[in-house]
């Protein structure tokens, strides 16, 4: 019996490799090889038709299951090269990068599978991978823009900008009773929003002041800010510069803003530069903090405000930097090569970081240390999450 099924292995095997070369075999007879001889057949299958993607699929499916990854890889490369919308082909590539500590060259491979046609089938399981224990909950849902979000401090409550009305107002929405209500809603944009740490303020940005006859994208933005219990609202930097992203202090004394008033060249608003700025919180003894031919943004205080966390592209890319509270000693935190890491937020607790960055190929929000050790990813979407 054993020479019998040698004997026929064998004449399999010439008939496989012949000069003519084989006819396609059926799914039975395929199913009946050995997986040498499928890897085979298929080697020589190809040779022949080499635009055949389903050919090479299979091959690489061969190999993954003889163990075989080093010869899997590069038909595997072929195939997502030939064509990168390959949803199982880029989320099988993805899986075995994740497995050889080739992070970024996995997390690019699962954005093209979940971008491809029929790529949303695998969103769950690269969440698996990728998306930790940490839960993703949609908290508005309007048809109009929203961004830059913020807790109160009692973390009742999100104050954020919203385009409903064709222009930027700002909103608060109780995230116990879903109530929604306007804060400031003008012709102007306002935008950026901060509760102060007793609650009781709140600053934003507005070109309210800019009376330009300009389009309102070209308008240059104040820092402004609205008392709560009498609705009271004061311009806190009356300048002609471009000021935003305002951000208090812990102990609610000073408000760090960026600002592109310093860069007195005349490019346009799309080349100035922008430094970070320091004042007290009712607007007084503003100053600079930062002197670098680069934009620097993104600035918060560290818990105890002692010390604050900015981005820079001072090296080329966008990095996060720890400098102390009167802009001396500036140290690079996070500063991979060619990736930007962007708009650093301290933890209550002082342990991390939050920033979002495109390392994994398009911004997601990830986290670290406040030392820039173990950085970890909390979002994975094709979608940018900032």
């Amino acid at each position: 019996m054993k020479k019998a099924v040698i004997f026929l292995t064998v004449i399999i095997l010439i008939w496989l490799v012949g000069c003519g070369g084989p006819k396609r075999l059926t799914q039975e007879e395929y199913a009946q090889l050995s997986p040498q001889e499928r890897v085979e057949y298929l080697q020589t299958q190809i040779k022949k038709n080499r635009d055949d993607v389903e050919l090479k699929k299979l091959l690489y499916q061969e190999y993954l299951q003889m163990g075989m990854e080093d010869q899997a890889i590069p038909v595997m490369k072929e195939i997502i090269t030939r064509d990168p919308y390959q949803a199982e082909v880029q989320f099988k590539y993805g899986e075995l990068m994740l497995q050889r500590g080739e992070d970024m060259i996995a997390y690019r491979a699962f954005r093209d599978a979940l971008q491809s046609p029929g790529g949303s089938i695998y969103a769950e399981k690269i969440s698996r991978y990728l998306g930790g224990t940490y839960l993703v909950q949609q908290v508005t849902d309007a048809p109009e823009d929203e961004a830059f979000p913020n807790f109160s401090p009692d973390g009742n409550r999100i104050v954020y900008q919203t385009n409903v009305n064709g222009n930027w107002d700002i909103v608060e929405k109780d995230l116990e009773t879903g109530e929604v209500k306007f804060l400031v809603n003008t012709p102007a944009d306002e935008e950026l929003p901060f509760y102060s740490p007793d609650g009781k303020y709140l600053v934003f940005t507005s070109n309210a002041d800019d009376k330009r006859p300009i389009d309102r994208q070209f308008k240059v933005r104040e820092i402004y800010l609205l008392e709560f219990e009498n609705g009271f609202v004061k311009n806190l930097t009356e300048t002609v510069a471009d000021d935003w992203l305002p951000r208090y202090s812990h102990d609610g004394k000073y408000i760090l803003f960026v600002s592109e008033r310093s860069d007195l060249r005349s490019v346009p608003y799309t080349e100035k530069q922008s430094d970070i700025y320091i004042m007290e919180n009712d607007g007084d003894f503003q100053l600079r903090l930062t002197d670098q031919e680069s934009n620097e943004g993104g600035a918060c205080f560290s818990v105890d405000d002692k010390h604050i966390f900015f981005h820079s592209n001072r090296n080329g890319s966008y990095d996060i930097f720890k400098m102390k509270a009167d802009g001396k000693m500036p140290v690079t935190i996070l500063g991979l090569p060619e990736v930007n890491e962007v708009n650093p937020f301290v933890s209550p607790d002082s342990h991390y970081i939050a920033y979002f960055s495109d390392e994994g190929g398009n911004y997601d929000i990830y986290r670290a240390k406040v030392d820039g050790s173990d950085i970890e990813r909390l979002t994975f979407h094709p979608a940018r999450d900032t």
